[in-house]
């Protein structure tokens, strides 16, 4: 079963048999910038930035998770927790993802929607006739994510330490660069990679999780339309070459 025909089951399985037809529907023109990634790739700051540049709407799958939470009253780690077990919750959230990429309930003329699987949702909206898409895939290496991680919660002098003596080379895992980091000569360096390594963990059971629901990684990288590598470059520099690929990919505002 490809992806889209598993993606359309799931959705009139817990959502409901009239659940596509509402989508078809609601599909505008707004044009949608979709953008997934690795972590601490700035997708977040990237998707904010653009919406802002293009006048359009920022939209965050997290919120709607934390929202899904709020509903049922409960926490998002109670939340997270259910996932494991109750597949209907992701469902929620991916159908409340492709509403956004229609573009029905948008105030602006463009929307810009981060998160795990938006690029995804988006190639089952295409699938039903949504057009001026653009799937955007931000990444980079092992060793940099680790970088700005030390940056984020140590701090520069921190990300300097780490970028002078971890050396560069492919690491399969952040678990092989935790020796690395515990022997730089920083204040918290004992086991300060427990928590980002734990959230690679559940990252990893996500993929695996979607990959059963629908039959699809969003972690393929067929599934974009641009991929952009992030190493060793500042936001400011990742935003402009953001905008360079958009104009290369032909994408259109209005």
């Amino acid at each position: 079963m490809d992806y889209i025909t598993g993606i359309e089951t799931a959705f009139k399985t817990y959502i409901g048999e009239e659940s596509i037809t509402t989508l078809k529907n609601n599909i505008t023109e707004k044009p949608m910038i979709l953008i997934a990634g690795d972590q601490l790739t700035g997708k977040s700051t990237q998707a904010k930035r653009l919406a802002d540049f293009f006048e359009g709407s920022f939209h965050s799958v997290g919120s709607l998770f934390r929202e899904a939470a709020k509903k049922r009253g409960i926490t998002v780690a109670e939340q997270a927790r259910l996932l494991l077990v109750e597949r209907g919750i992701d469902v929620e959230i991916d159908y409340k993802t492709c509403q956004v990429i229609t573009g029905a309930d948008i105030d602006s003329n463009l929307g810009v929607v981060e998160g795990r699987q938006p690029a995804y949702m988006g190639s089952f909206m295409a699938s039903l006739g949504k057009i001026n898409l653009v799937r955007l895939y931000l990444q980079c290496s092992i060793r940099e994510q680790a970088l700005r991680f030390l940056r984020r919660e140590v701090g520069e002098e921190a990300y300097l330490a780490g970028k002078n003596q971890i050396p560069e080379k492919n690491y399969k895992n952040l678990e092989s660069l935790n020796t690395e980091i515990e022997r730089l000569d920083i204040s918290q360096s004992d086991n300060l990679m427990s928590e980002f390594i734990e959230n690679q963990s559940r990252d990893e059971d996500d993929r695996h999780r979607y990959s059963g629901l629908y039959g699809f990684d969003y972690g393929n990288l067929d599934g974009y339309d641009i991929v952009l590598n992030t190493n060793n470059k500042e936001p400011d520099n990742v935003f402009n070459e953001i905008l360079e690929k958009l104009e290369e990919f032909g994408f259109r505002t209005n």
